[in-house]
């Protein structure tokens, strides 16, 4: 489907990465611009290939299989992984090829990239006082639940009843009678901002004391009885708070913009062919 110095990338290949991409980006479907990464990362990919391959960029036998490993403990069976392996027309010596193209990729990226970057202290301190917007922190609260279906008011109200007139277990409760996967834990959904939640039941979350049970409230789930546990309150995020994640954040933005301007210049002399009759037919009419 596309040729990159003589290398081909298949369609199957591509339908791969396609697949992979609507996971990434919890679609269904992918626009035409997602399609259109999708295509250059593959590109970008097979010219940094050909420069690992010259640059003799290794990959340990072991390093594959414990990739492969991984990748089966997603399996009940090792007859289900070999079932699916050959339902999708693959089987152990194509996956462990392409394992091995991922990982000395991968090993190509950090020698020639990660492993030149440095973040200095006074690069984040830098860069944490030109952007302070981006360190804000949004207000949370932590609460517990108990959901209920709509058939089920009246058994809700009873409960609610309980809850703030005795000192009944929430916990308990949750686990006895919700409808919803937290109930096993004993409905704690753990803290969460504005926009997580649905209006009714962020509204009445955030407007509950810590400790205290609010009324009964009606969202599209059925009856929901919250118990808020905990609440943050939102501000400005300390640099010591996120020093380690905006480290690895700048490293990765340095990083991307140097395999961007690396793989331009390879571009520029590469020998690129696309079927554009087969590539047409993945962009969505």
């Amino acid at each position: 489907m596309i040729k990159v110095n003589g290398y081909e990338i298949t369609e199957k290949e591509f339908d791969m990465a396609l697949e992979e991409r609507k996971y990434v980006l919890k679609k269904k479907t992918l626009e035409k611009n997602d399609i259109e990464e999708v295509k250059d990362i593959l590109i970008d990919g097979a010219l940094m290939l050909k420069t690992a391959g010259d640059e003799n960029i290794k990959v340990n036998g072991s390093d594959i299989e414990e990739m492969i490993s991984d990748i089966k403990k997603n399996f009940k069976t090792e007859e289900e992984f070999l079932a699916i392996l050959a339902k999708t027309g693959d089987n152990l010596n194509t996956l462990r090829d392409r394992v091995e193209r991922n990982l000395k990729l991968r090993n190509f990226v950090q020698k020639k990239f990660f492993d030149s970057t440095e973040v200095s202290d006074e690069d984040m301190q830098k860069y944490y006082d030109q952007y302070p917007e981006r360190f804000n922190k949004s207000e949370e609260v932590r609460a517990s639940h108990i959901l209920f279906a709509e058939s089920d008011k009246e058994t809700a109200l009873e409960i609610h009843e309980k809850l703030t007139e005795t000192d009944a277990d929430f916990a308990e409760h949750a686990k006895k009678h919700s409808t919803c996967p937290s109930g096993q834990n004993g409905g704690d959904l753990g803290f969460f901002d504005r926009g997580k939640m649905v209006p009714e039941f962020e509204q009445a979350a955030f407007a509950t004391q810590v400790g205290q049970i609010s009324d009964l409230v009606q969202s599209q789930f059925g009856y929901h009885i919250i118990k808020v546990t905990d609440k943050r309150e939102g501000g400005k995020f300390e640099l010591n708070e996120i020093k380690d994640q905006l480290k690895q954040s700048m490293v990765n933005s340095i990083v991307n913009h140097k395999i961007h301007k690396f793989t331009e210049e390879l571009r520029g002399t590469a020998d690129i062919q696309i079927d554009e009759e087969i590539f047409s037919k993945k962009i969505p009419s």
